[in-house]
């Protein structure tokens, strides 16, 4: 495989996110000036061209990209969402089919790109843990190309585990789970805001709740571009699966408790007995995903 200047797809991608340039999927000038450097910095031809020495340094391996990527599979919603198929590859999920009647958040803690989640969920060793949508965010260096992208990494009628441990034997089958992508809590040091993996944040991507929530009062803001986008996101999952009431759960505690409350453990939520919309800190008492940002809360009071 050779990449070169007017390329574009997922391969591009990877090659982009090694170099730490700007991720759009297309080889354009910039990219065409990080390869260079790159192959002079680690004494290879430096002709702009990506390929098999050039892939192997950046270690990219191709065929397991490509393996996943079905961007042509996207797809419109009534809405006006695009989701994007970049599916994961044969034994990382269980085939179903199952009836879905919940639907649980999460958030990646790491990096912004959905792409990239779906494919370390591909390449680990855990086995078929994912969950079936990811939705793009704001890179730490303000990246937005991938801002509210939403990908599908499984068919409906299938199912991969994503909640750990919990009291029902229901939640992992009948559940689906969207990860937003988000580092999570967030520490101030020094006058600056660190991530878990001590990479910093600028201001304007960090959220004061007001309040400590599992421990911490800061974190990596959810974007307005991610939040309309889960927003239609539930509405079409609900399109698909008559079964998911998303007025029970989370947005019915909303109505009448704190957001700190709303969003805190419920043994319910644990033993699987209430069904609808839940976020993975309602089903365990030792997760931080998802935090009650008033983004994410304005937008499921407005379900």
């Amino acid at each position: 495989m050779i990449v070169k200047r007017g390329s574009k797809g997922e391969v591009v991608r990877a090659i982009q996110e090694r170099l730490s340039i700007e991720i759009d999927g297309k080889f354009g000038p910039e990219t065409d000036k990080a390869v260079k450097k790159f192959q002079e910095a680690h004494g290879l031809l430096v002709d702009g061209k990506v390929g098999p020495i050039t892939l192997a340094a950046l270690a990219i391996v191709p065929e397991e990209i490509l393996a996943t990527d079905r961007l042509d599979a996207s797809h419109a919603t009534d809405e006006g969402l695009f989701i994007h198929s970049s599916f994961l590859g044969t034994g990382q999920y269980i085939e179903g089919p199952t009836d879905k009647f919940y639907v649980v958040l999460h958030h990646t803690a790491g990096n912004h790109d959905p792409y990239a989640t779906v494919r370390a969920w591909n390449s680990d060793i855990r086995g078929r843990i994912a969950t079936q949508f990811v939705v793009g965010g704001i890179g730490k260096n303000g990246e937005n190309s991938l801002d509210g992208e939403v990908v599908q990494c499984f068919p409906d009628e299938a199912w991969a585990y994503h909640l750990g441990k919990n009291n029902s034997p229901l939640l992992h089958p009948h559940s689906i789970g969207i990860e937003i992508c988000n580092y999570g809590w967030i520490e101030p040091r020094d006058g600056r805001f660190y991530t878990y993996v001590n990479s910093v944040l600028p201001d304007n991507q960090v959220v004061d709740l007001g309040f400590s929530f599992r421990g911490y009062r800061y974190y990596h803001k959810y974007s307005e571009a991610q939040m309309d986008a889960v927003h239609k996101l539930l509405h079409e999952i609900s399109r698909r699966h008559q079964q998911v009431n998303l007025q029970l759960g989370l947005p019915q505690w909303l109505k009448s408790q704190s957001p700190q409350d709303a969003f805190a453990f419920k043994r319910e939520a644990c033993d699987g007995t209430v069904r609808g919309l839940l976020t993975h800190t309602n089903i365990r008492p030792d997760k931080t995903d998802c935090s009650p940002q008033p983004l994410l809360v304005d937008m499921l009071k407005s379900l």
